[in-house]
């Protein structure tokens, strides 16, 4: 049992049952990393206020992505047939929309206003934009089921959108990171091949890193899955960097002075405690001093930067991992450990930074302004600008990039990538008010420099629509006044007759009053002549018929006597006739009397038939006065009809007489109503064509159109409470003129709203532009608060390893030094070879706390080394601790330098630049250090009287 103790047998257990929980406990790193592969920000700033907004409605709710499909003609434009296919596709999409989980369709065919923004002018492309929401579907599963649904007989088709290409993204980092495993694990195996001449010692080495390397990430991304860790896309391949790197460091440090140990005569056992006092207390030192410094990272306010606290885990575990598993290999091992190698010897010189360091103490102060000659310069070269765009990390033959680059050349750069403005009120949208305050703000964007075009609820396609401003409005105004002055006009006319024709009717209608005031007279009178015609034909036929029975005996009497009764009755009837003349009666009384001594002298010459003739006379005397008494009952009608015409004549002649009195004033009236109607038309004439005609006004029918209720479930929350609009720029939405628009677009805004019923309501700008102008603030800021932090906990964590106060300071100089100057050149090499006008924004950040971090190693294995040596000056010292500490420090600079070399292949440009800044760092801290702090030591305490000192 003591010697399993003595051998270390269970800490090697232990790492073994570790290492299985972990591999078997690790999450999938994949998705893990997909979903958390967006950049966060605080919540104040105002791409955070808008995905708040997004998150409660809106297409960027969790699970819902913004899609654009590209259709694209590789050579010549698109040809019917192409045409045809395209909408073919389109068609298949939106019938199997809920398949593909598709919300919303916007196809470059729908009407009018989509083929001027989403077909091409050179009519080489298509794009369709979609809104796709499909719940536990990640962006990769989407983006799948869309490529193999859109592809098109005779075009080319591609998926994109900012929520694709950023699956790219973290496509294109995972790749990367495999790539970067391999190279650096062989890399590492072959350097220290080369270094301790044995294939033993790369094989320990690598499994101590690795055990360390699979625990932490295992626990970081346990804690990423339950407990919301900090986590990026670059925190999986710096933890294997920093580990591999600075585990192969370590391992050499604590090897190193192992075999020292047996070097001199020490059994294995006595010789691996003795390297893990030695040079174990050397990789606490330096280990806690990268812990501090990664640790620090927590405090920051920006996720990427925060995320980087990961490898602080790693490095805790690398730790004791190194000083608990490693003493396992070296009791067992012991000298074949170094197999093939039998020969074991002290340390050894590095003639660099002994002579380097020899130089310094001599001529201090010309060493330093030499230095300074040489650096200033680099500093003043480093520009400063930074690319944000994100898409430049991808390599351009990934589809989603692709795709991009086929919108960018065709269409506004913007249009893969739009931005969105939100406005978030407390009250409904949807009245004519605030559409009015929408369509005026979506007008001045615009007309804003840079803007594509603008889509919002008033104007769903980008464009006005014209039945909704006052300008169309008054022209429909003035066609109908134009309408009712022509009928005015006729009106006018007409009126000027009908008042000359009233005064006729008026005079007519008083004639017309006095005749049938005559005729209902004369009407009477005929009346009653006809009663007494009746009665008199009545007694003229009983006559007839007595006279029939004794006319034979009696025909000279009844003559006489017939005559005359025949005569006054005659008289008496032809006497009561209404409108005749005296003479007129007399000359009918004569035509009587004539014709009845006529028909009396026939009757007497044909007295055979006289009987019979009587008898018809008879008859004929009968029918006569049964005529004569319709003809009294007709009277009677006409009588009272007559009345009533005369009646009515009379209101006629008062109602014609009060109308030609009043024409003239109707007619004047028609005629001012008209005159005022031509002074309206020529004022809304002029209002029309005035820019106060560019007003916006929606009727409440419109609005409630199911046309327009459309663009409102497009564009306004479900609660109505929400609005937003889209907005398209021509130039590159991440590029620094879109990024400073995005924020002007938002100020303008809010302008807008001032002194008007939104003036309290919320107003934020999301996209990309907007992200990267918030990402490009916030990383500014908390850069420099987390650079401080970190230089603050280093600072602090040197003090207790150098027990100095002036020596934090010397190694922190010095890292900033080789950090800027790093910095400048990387700029410098970047724009020369590969043909980039600027850095990536995360390279300064990432390149300054690796080399602030890990080049503190280098430091403090010199000044603990200087400490450790016992005797003489403090210049003798540390000159010694040159000499000796120089071979290590190289070693570990070409091992950590060549393990971010293994970045480069990756293809990603942010790891390419890191890699470059830190290894141009790596190479300067080899030539600056032995300088700086050879220096220091010599200037600070020798240029002064110290008194007699035992250490420094």
């Amino acid at each position: 049992m003591q010697k399993l103790f003595k051998n270390h047998i269970f800490s090697l257990i232990a790492w073994v049952l570790i290492l299985i929980i972990s591999v078997v406990a690790l999450p999938d790193v994949t998705g893990l990393t997909r979903e958390h592969s967006n950049v966060s920000l605080p919540a104040n700033v105002q791409s955070e206020v808008a995905q708040t907004i997004q998150n409660d409605w809106g297409p960027k709710k969790k699970n819902t992505y913004e899609i654009a499909v590209v259709f694209n003609k590789k050579s010549g434009k698109l040809t019917a047939d192409d045409k045809r296919a395209i909408n073919q596709t389109v068609a298949k999409l939106k019938n199997d929309r809920d398949e593909y989980g598709i919300k919303d369709v916007l196809a470059p065919d729908d009407n009018i206003a989509t083929r001027k923004k989403l077909q091409s002018k050179n009519n080489t492309t298509w794009v369709m934009q979609l809104n796709v929401a499909k719940k536990h579907a990640p962006i990769n599963e989407v983006e799948t089921q869309l490529n193999k649904a859109v592809k098109t007989a005779g075009v080319r088709t591609y998926v994109t959108g900012a929520d694709v290409l950023q699956n790219a993204f973290s496509n294109s980092i995972q790749e990367g990171i495999k790539k970067t495993e391999a190279i650096t694990v062989v890399f590492i195996f072959i350097v220290l091949v080369i270094v301790f001449k044995s294939p033993i010692v790369p094989l320990i080495s690598l499994l101590t890193v690795g055990v360390s390397f699979i625990t932490a990430f295992s626990i970081v991304t346990n804690l990423v899955k339950y407990q919301n860790f900090p986590f990026s896309n670059f925190t999986q391949v710096f933890i294997v960097i920093v580990l591999f790197g600075i585990g192969t460091d370590y391992n050499i440090l604590l090897y190193d002075k192992f075999k020292e140990n047996l070097g001199i005569g020490m059994d294995r056992y006595k010789a691996m405690k003795d390297a893990l006092k030695v040079a174990g207390k050397t990789i606490l030192y330096s280990g806690s001093s990268i812990l501090i410094g990664f640790s620090a990272l927590s405090l920051a306010n920006f996720s990427i930067y925060r995320s980087a606290v990961g490898v602080a885990v790693g490095v805790a575990i690398l730790l004791v991992v190194l000083l608990t598993l490693n003493p396992f290999f070296m009791a067992v091992l012991g000298e074949k450990m170094f197999w093939p190698v039998k020969k074991f010897g002290g340390e050894h010189e590095d003639k660099l930074w002994h002579g380097i360091s020899k130089g310094t103490m001599a001529h201090p102060i010309i060493y330093l302004l030499v230095l300074a000659v040489v650096v200033i310069p680099f500093g003043l070269m480093y520009s400063g600008h930074l690319n944000y765009d994100d898409t430049d990390e991808i390599d351009n033959n990934v589809p989603a990039k692709a795709g991009m680059l086929v919108v960018e050349k065709n269409f506004s750069k913007g249009m893969a990538e739009p931005s969105t403005l939100y406005i978030k009120s407390d009250h409904r949208l949807d009245n004519e008010a605030d559409l009015k305050l929408i369509d005026q703000l979506t007008k001045q964007l615009q007309g804003s420099k840079d803007v594509s075009f603008v889509t919002s609820v008033t104007q769903p396609y980008g464009e006005s629509i014209q039945q909704l401003y006052v300008k169309n409005q008054l022209n429909t105004v003035n066609q109908g006044v134009d309408q009712a002055r022509a009928g005015l006009n006729k009106l006018s006319k007409a009126s000027k007759k009908l008042a000359s024709g009233a005064t006729a009717l008026s005079s007519g209608s008083s004639q017309l009053q006095g005749g049938t005031s005559q005729l209902q007279g004369g009407a009477g009178r005929l009346q009653s002549g006809t009663s007494q015609l009746a009665n008199g034909l009545n007694q003229l036929n009983s006559q007839l018929s007595a006279s029939a029975q004794g006319m034979a005996g009696q025909q000279q009497n009844t003559k006489a006597t017939l005559e005359k009764s025949y005569k006054d009755n005659l008289s008496k009837s032809i006497g009561s006739l209404p409108g005749l003349t005296p003479q007129q009666k007399m000359a009918a009384m004569q035509a009587a009397g004539a014709a009845l001594e006529k028909a009396w002298q026939q009757s007497s010459s044909s007295m055979p038939n006289a009987s019979g003739q009587m008898g018809q006379l008879q008859s004929g005397v009968g029918r006569l006065a049964s005529a004569s008494g319709q003809l009294n009952s007709g009277a009677s009608t006409l009588n009272g009809g007559i009345g009533q015409l005369n009646s009515s004549v009379g209101q006629l002649t008062a109602g014609a007489g009060q109308l030609a009195s009043n024409m003239p004033k109707i007619t004047s009236g028609v005629d001012s109503i008209n005159s005022g109607l031509g002074q309206g038309a020529a004022y809304l004439t002029g209002l029309a064509s005035s820019t106060a005609a560019n007003t916006f006004y929606i009727p409440k029918e419109f609005i409630k159109n199911d046309t327009f209720q459309k663009s409102v479930a497009n564009y306004l929350s479900p609660d109505k409470k929400s609005a937003m609009l889209i907005i398209v720029f021509d130039s590159n939405p991440s590029n620094t003129e879109a990024t400073k628009k995005a924020q002007a677009l938002s100020l303008t805004a809010k302008k807008t709203f001032e002194g008007t019923r939104l003036e309290k309501s919320t107003v934020a700008m999301g996209g990309q532009s907007a992200k990267i102008a918030d990402v490009k603030d916030v990383a500014n800021k908390d850069f420099l608060r987390t650079a401080a932090i970190m230089l603050i906990g280093i600072g602090i964590a040197l003090i207790f390893v150098t027990r100095s106060l002036l020596q934090p300071l010397y190694i922190l100089g010095t890292l900033l030094i080789a950090y800027f100057c790093s910095l400048s050149i990387s700029e410098w090499i970047v724009k020369a070879i590969m043909g980039k006008d600027l850095l990536t924004w995360n390279t300064p950040f990432f390149s300054f706390i690796m080399l602030i971090a890990l080049g503190v190693d280098y430091s403090i294995f010199l000044m603990t080394r200087y400490r450790d040596i016992d005797g003489g000056k403090p210049s003798e010292r540390m000159l010694k601790a040159c000499g000796i500490i120089g071979t290590v420090v190289v070693s570990a600079a070409v091992i950590l330098g060549g393990t971010f070399a293994a970045l480069i292949p990756s293809g990603i440009p942010t790891l390419i630049e890191v890699a470059l800044a830190v290894i141009i760092g790596l190479v300067i801290l080899v030539f600056i250090m032995p300088i700086t702090l050879s220096a220091a030591v010599k200037l600070t305490y020798e240029g002064v009287h110290w008194g007699k000192r035992k250490r420094k």
